[in-house]
């Protein structure tokens, strides 16, 4: 049975582009390399008015796919003869990691190839992971989301600066993207689920998660993306009629604005019978968790999981839901 994903995209920002200094410092070479790479060509560039090399976040990661800073600088990465070796130890590691479900050091494997925005391996790392056995759900939530945890709270405290951020960003999305068309789907339960993140939340990898979970289980999502006003919620519900409504949500702003506009979204839930669900670290406040009276608060992926098998048991699906679903 077919689903479809609609998206809402907010509207963006200009695109942010990195100097020829902060791309030298991100991969911790000379300036004079990074020209060098972009008058060859193997790193595009934008120029400024002033004549100035600006870069892209796209250029970086075209960059990181086609062998990055190794293989252009043509430094090798082990000693002449040692490659085999390394190579083969690093494969026994990892198997000895997957075997054991050991977290963090499949944790430790993920931000390296994330921060340093290699698509390739993440995508590699993810699938071999679920070809040992480990449930995607149990990926996402042991490995990728304490990863993405760990990269954002070093970027708030100077650690990492923020094109690190946004590279892992893309690596994730990618990675997760290329496992998720590779896994049974449920057949479609004739069920509608909204998912969003709150105005002035921009983080929208773990709602990603969450509509690519609720896809996995037989349901059509609607995603109206991050940075979406709740009065847009509201105006979803009444358009769509859905059964459940999901939440991400990592930081909000403006308490007393979301006070405000959540009532008038959670009378028109209510008026729809659709259940609402919440998630993420802002629901950690009191105050947050105050202003957005919920059914159920997910404390992860396999929590959230739950919950839909319990409350959304396939048995209580009617025919009429299906054919009105098609």
């Amino acid at each position: 049975m077919p689903r479809s994903k609609h998206t809402i995209q907010p509207v963006t920002a200009p695109q942010q582009t990195y100097s020829t200094a902060e791309v030298a410092r991100m991969w911790a070479v000379s300036e004079s390399s990074v020209k060098r790479w972009s008058d060859s060509g193997a790193l595009a560039c934008i120029r400024t008015p002033g004549g100035h090399r600006r870069f892209t976040l796209q250029a970086l990661l075209d960059f990181q796919r086609a062998g990055g800073v190794l293989r252009h600088s043509g430094r090798a990465s082990t000693a002449p003869g040692q490659g085999d070796e390394v190579a083969a130890t690093d494969a026994t590691s990892l198997e000895e990691a997957l075997a054991a479900r050991d977290w963090a050091a499949l944790q430790a494997r993920y931000y390296e190839v994330a921060v340093a925005g290699d698509e390739l391996a993440g995508v590699a790392l993810l699938e071999r992971a679920y070809r040992s056995g480990i449930p995607v759900v149990a990926l996402k939530e042991h490995v990728l989301t304490p990863v993405l945890h760990l990269i954002g709270e070093r970027w708030r405290r100077g650690e990492l600066n923020i094109w690190e951020e946004h590279l892992a960003s893309q690596v994730t999305l990618a990675a997760t993207e290329h496992l998720h068309r590779q896994l049974p789907r449920a057949p479609f339960n004739g069920r509608l689920a909204l998912c969003g993140c709150p105005e002035g939340d921009l983080h929208e990898i773990a709602l990603h998660l969450v509509v690519e979970l609720l896809e996995v289980e037989g349901w059509r999502v609607l995603s109206l993306g991050p940075n979406t006003p709740l009065f847009s919620f509201a105006d979803a519900v009444r358009r769509f009629s859905p059964q459940l409504v999901c939440i991400s949500a990592t930081i909000v702003h403006d308490l007393e604005r979301l006070r405000r506009d959540y009532g008038d979204f959670y009378h028109t839930a209510r008026q729809h019978g659709a259940r609402i669900v919440i998630g993420g670290a802002a629901f950690a406040d009191p105050q947050v968790r105050e202003i957005f009276i919920h059914d159920y608060q997910a404390a992860g992926l396999t929590d959230f999981l739950d919950y839909l098998r319990r409350e959304f048991p396939t048995s209580d699906v009617k025919p009429d839901q299906l054919r009105k679903a098609r």
